[in-house]
């Protein structure tokens, strides 16, 4: 478990934690992909996410380091669990590919799709991973 203080946000599922020692950490949300920078839905992401956590206490469960070098874990401001509250807002998608079994985190991305929230408003929204792939054909964005 990591405990700091947020002292940056990214984007919509990364943020800097400032440690008690006063190390900063890069962290990655667990089981969430945000919208990239470029992409329809990633401002009101990376706004939301700042909203919840900059500058307040985080608790991070970590599951993980990534290959480049940051912490990826469950987060949490106070009670609410940050990554769920992402995905219930449809600021996000859930990332199968690391979170297959998190029943949590697709029952709230599930609800969201259902609701028409955020990114699940657009008619054919693009998972950030195709949007990042170089090769991506038009037709990769249909989830």
């Amino acid at each position: 478990m990591l405990e700091g203080i947020c002292v940056g946000v990214s984007d919509g599922d990364s943020l800097i934690l400032e440690l008690p020692d006063g190390e900063r950490v890069r962290i990655r949300l667990y089981g969430i992909d945000a919208p990239e920078k470029d992409q329809d839905g990633a401002l009101p992401a990376r706004k939301k996410l700042t909203r919840l956590v900059y500058d307040k206490p985080v608790r991070v469960e970590v599951h993980d380091i990534d290959k480049y070098g940051r912490y990826v874990g469950k987060v949490y401001a106070g009670a609410r669990y940050v990554n769920r509250y992402m995905l219930k807002e449809g600021l996000a998608w859930h990332y199968r590919h690391y979170a297959a079994d998190d029943e949590v985190l697709t029952e709230a991305e599930t609800r969201a799709r259902a609701a028409g929230r955020g990114i699940w408003a657009s008619e054919s929204p693009c998972r950030p991973r195709n949007f990042r792939s170089e090769n991506r054909k038009e037709d990769s964005c249909v989830d």
